[in-house]
């Protein structure tokens, strides 16, 4: 497990092309609504995609525990059940795995037994050097921009609250490119910058960053018909892109 802040580096082979990062959350497996089909299919495309690896964000298990405010009496998987399930899972892919942070959903069970479901599940993945219980860090580089450097990217993961705080979060972090969040269930991109006094050079710059908001993976009914929320098309798979020639996401 990882301390808030951090920094994971990964660096990969510089024959790389490009990396294609899938990020994924809000799964919610065990939850009445889990598309299992469209999950299983999300998983089979990253297995077979060789430049492929994976950024998680929290919320994959429903986590259905009496102190949630889920109906436990209408859940597909019971909490044990589900994570068992999950890790199964990730298990063809996991050597893809690049990060992951928690989500609210595995918080219930922090929060009453002191125990997360997903660090276990990434214990059992032999992946726990790379999760962190509320924000992750990433440094990655992939080919090679000439002989002696590598093309560098940074990008952060949090599970996130409100689309608004949310927003404004990413304007606190100099220096990231990317920011994957989740939470929300309306799966979006933007692409926002922010005004940089640069004293080295003595110039103004405008320097950019990309936001990532991932799909939910449950179908809609139940209480998203309830609480009349407007529908959302899981069914697009997003892929973040990070070339290995030259500095582009």
């Amino acid at each position: 497990m990882n301390h808030d802040f951090d920094l994971i580096t990964h660096k990969f082979p510089a024959d790389m092309p490009e990396l294609h990062i899938y990020p994924v959350g809000d799964t919610q497996v065990g939850s009445a609504n889990f598309n299992e089909r469209l999950f299983l299919n999300w998983r089979d495309r990253v297995k077979n995609d060789p430049l492929a690896k994976v950024v998680i964000v929290g919320d994959m298990l429903n986590n259905g525990v009496k102190s949630g405010k889920t109906n436990v009496y209408k859940e597909k998987k019971s909490p044990s059940e589900a994570k068992m399930w999950l890790f199964h899972a990730l298990q063809p892919i996991a050597d893809k795995i690049i990060g992951c942070v928690t989500g609210n959903h595995e918080w219930r069970s922090i929060n009453d037994v002191d125990d997360d479901p997903l660090y276990d599940i990434m214990c059992m993945l032999g992946l726990q050097d790379f999760y962190g219980e509320n924000i992750q860090f990433l440094k990655i580089s992939v080919g090679s921009r000439n002989q002696n450097r590598q093309v560098a990217y940074t990008m952060v993961l949090g599970h996130g609250v409100s689309k608004n705080k949310t927003e404004q979060f990413g304007y606190t972090i100099d220096g990231m490119d990317v920011l994957v969040t989740g939470h929300i269930h309306i799966p979006y991109s933007r692409f926002p910058a922010k005004i940089v006094i640069d004293t080295h050079n003595e110039v103004i710059r405008k320097v950019g960053f990309t936001h990532i908001v991932v799909p939910s993976f449950d179908e809609f009914g139940g209480y998203t018909v309830r609480g009349m929320y407007q529908p959302q098309d899981s069914t697009k798979i997003p892929v973040i892109i990070l070339n290995g020639k030259e500095k582009e996401v």
